[in-house]
């Protein structure tokens, strides 16, 4: 879901590239459609290197593509589908650091951008360990990405800039999902297992597909000493098909401890 709302994302950036061809025209037209257009065909151009790092699954090259209209463009009607794309590309690079510097200038330019702030709950987790200084900060961090996500999904009636709104119930259950297992994450980091199963089971609850936190579900089960859970759990995660095969290594561990 999440590929196919940055695809979306991407193809609004080439929705727009008629328009360019006749600048002067641009600012009408906007008001006409309400959405975001390009003031010069340099601008145009920026972009269509975005789209092609983009379509190439290039995110070193998204992100150089990106700086570049955001540096040379700063009145760009683009930015927050632009940071947004960037911190998606650092992610992808697996750049913890960059992630949270794009995810903080997203946030900056919108407060109440969901999708930003399921991923800075997720990938601080995923990146926080039992004995860092620091964990106690980035314990905090994720509980309050995650649970100001969840308070928003409550009342978050139309999809992000994008996303078809066909695509945002399903969308939607996927960020409450990963909110609520990156509280489980947390819980599991202060070693309150049975908020961390509550949380796990929430996650379940929101995307039962969902295999991730179920086998998460199933560690914390071995961790709070419910075996015969912790089993049945890895079992479950075990017998679905298309799963991740890092997961069912993960499933069959937690189940042969």
């Amino acid at each position: 879901m999440r590929k196919k709302f940055l695809a979306f994302t991407g193809a609004l950036i080439l929705a727009a590239m008629p328009l360019a061809a006749r600048p002067q025209q641009a600012p009408a037209a906007a008001a006409q459609s309400g959405g975001p257009h390009p003031k010069s065909q340099n601008e145009v151009k920026a972009l269509q290197k975005v789209q092609a790092a983009a379509q190439a699954n290039d995110p070193a090259a998204e992100l150089q593509a990106i700086n570049e209209v955001l540096e040379n463009f700063k009145d760009t009607e683009y930015k927050p589908m632009l940071l947004q794309m960037a911190m998606d590309a650092a992610q992808r690079q697996n750049d913890f650091a960059q992630t949270t510097v794009w995810g903080d200038r997203v946030l900056q330019a919108d407060p109440n951008n969901i999708p930003a702030r399921v991923m800075l709950a997720e990938v601080t987790a995923q990146h926080t360990r039992e004995f860092d200084l620091d964990k106690d900060q980035s314990i905090k961090k994720i509980e309050d990405y995650a649970n100001k996500a969840l308070e928003l999904l409550k009342t978050a009636n139309t999809p992000p800039a994008g996303l078809p709104d066909a695509q945002w119930p399903d969308y939607k259950k996927q960020l409450t999902s990963q909110s609520y297992d990156a509280l489980g994450q947390a819980a599991e980091l202060k070693k309150a297992y049975p908020d961390a199963i509550k949380d796990y089971q929430s996650a379940i609850d929101a995307q039962p597909t969902s295999a991730v936190p179920m086998a998460r579900l199933a560690k914390a089960y071995r961790e709070n000493k419910q075996y015969d859970e912790a089993i049945s759990e890895a079992d479950k995660v075990l017998a679905m098909n298309e799963v991740p095969p890092s997961v069912k290594t993960f499933a069959q561990q937690e189940k042969d401890n």
